[in-house]
């Protein structure tokens, strides 16, 4: 018969390995791609992404000058196949322009990433 490595160490009256299991399932927050300030011209869709980490998976929040952002038809939070969380603005206003921050959260710590977004009126000639 076949004897896993675990139940083999128990035959021989081996201590059991420690266990890897526990680091791996608890990780803090962390960034793998931060923000990237943007300018765009009024009426232009304006996209903002990170890509995460964290065990268990961190909560996102998004901010524009340290105030929550609320998703609707013209703001547009989604996450990708790859892990990506974007938020995107349709048809960008003046009033869009701010620090925009993006916070993750876990039971083991906060992070948070900054850029700035620039809103500018059309040029008319």
């Amino acid at each position: 018969e076949y004897l896993s490595p675990l139940e083999e160490a128990m035959d021989f009256g081996v201590q059991e390995p420690r266990r890897t299991i526990d680091s791996r399932f608890r990780q803090p927050p962390a960034f793998m791609v931060t923000m990237a300030d943007q300018s765009v011209i009024e009426g232009q869709e304006v996209t903002m992404s990170v890509r995460i980490s964290g065990q268990p998976k961190p909560m996102l929040y998004w901010l524009r000058d340290r105030v929550t952002v609320k998703t609707g038809p013209r703001h547009i939070v989604r996450e990708t196949t790859d892990g990506t969380f974007e938020m995107t603005i349709k048809s960008a206003t003046r009033s869009d322009t701010g620090i925009y921050t993006c916070r993750i959260i876990n039971e083991y710590g906060t992070k948070q990433c900054e850029a700035r977004l620039e809103v500018k009126g059309k040029a008319y000639f």
